[in-house]
C-alpha cells in the first residue's frame, strides 16, 4: 500500500494513525507529496489532488474516513469508524470533523499573506471554532487511563492540534480547561506525538 501524504495534513495524520492502531504502518509506504502544482503525482490518482490518497493495488481511495474504514477492514485490529447504523456514532464523528474541518479552513487563511486575508472569514471560522469549543468544555470526559482511539476522537484532537499550531485561539488553556486536560491525554500517547504538526514541514500558502 502507499499512502500519498503531506506531513501537516490533518486528514492524512488520521489515515498515519489508524494505520498505527491496525499494525499496518509497516505495509504502507509514504510518499510526501507537494500540493498545487501541476507535476503533482496525485492528480492522476484523484482528479483534485488533494491528500490523503491511498493505493492498495488496483484499488484507490480518497478522504480520510474512507481510508480509515478500509484500513480498520485490512487490519482488524481496530473499529475506528463507527458503522452506517449506529447513527449517533457516526453524527458525534461528523461533529468532530466538522470542527476539524473549520480549523483547517482558518488555517489556511492565515498561511496567506496578511493583505490577501479576508477578515470575514477569520472572524466566522473564530465564532465557529470558539462555539464548539465551549460545547466540547462541557461535554467532553476526561479520560482517566489509556484514552479511547476512533475516529471522533481522532478528528477532535487532530483538529485541537492544528488549531495550537497555527495559534489560532490563543486563550484556549485558559477558557476551556476540560478541553485542554482531554487534549492532554491523547498528546501523551506516542503515536499522537510523533504524528504531530511540525514547522520543518510547513511550506507557505502561496496560491
Amino acid at each position: 500500500m502507499k499512502l500519498y501524504y503531506t506531513p501537516n495534513s490533518p486528514y492524512a495524520r488520521m489515515c498515519r494513525i489508524v494505520a498505527e492502531l491496525n499494525g499496518l504502518s509497516d505495509e504502507i509506504e509514504l510518499e510526501w507529496v507537494t500540493l498545487r502544482t501541476k507535476d503533482n503525482p496525485v492528480i492522476a490518482l484523484s482528479p483534485l489532488g488533494r491528500v490523503p490518497v491511498l493505493v492498495d493495488g488496483d484499488l484507490t481511495l480518497a478522504e480520510a474516513r474512507h481510508i480509515c474504514a478500509y484500513l480498520d477492514e485490512k487490519g482488524g485490529k481496530a473499529h475506528s469508524v463507527a458503522r452506517y447504523g449506529d447513527w449517533q456514532a457516526v453524527a458525534s464523528e461528523t461533529e468532530a470533523l466538522a470542527f476539524l474541518d473549520a480549523i483547517t479552513v482558518w488555517s489556511r487563511e492565515m498561511r496567506r499573506a496578511p493583505e490577501d486575508r479576508s477578515d470575514f472569514l477569520i472572524e466566522v471560522e473564530d465564532e465557529q471554532a470558539r462555539r464548539e469549543l465551549s460545547h466540547l468544555n462541557a461535554t467532553l470526559t476526561v479520560p482517566a487511563g489509556a484514552p479511547p482511539m476512533n475516529f471522533e476522537t481522532i478528528s477532535l484532537f487532530t483538529g485541537l492540534g492544528m488549531m495550537r499550531f497555527y495559534e489560532l485561539v490563543p486563550d484556549w488553556r485558559e477558557t476551556y480547561p476540560n478541553v485542554a486536560a482531554w487534549s492532554d491525554a491523547y498528546d501523551a500517547v506516542p503515536i499522537v506525538a510523533s504524528t504531530a504538526p511540525s514547522a520543518d514541514a510547513l511550506k507557505p500558502l502561496t496560491r
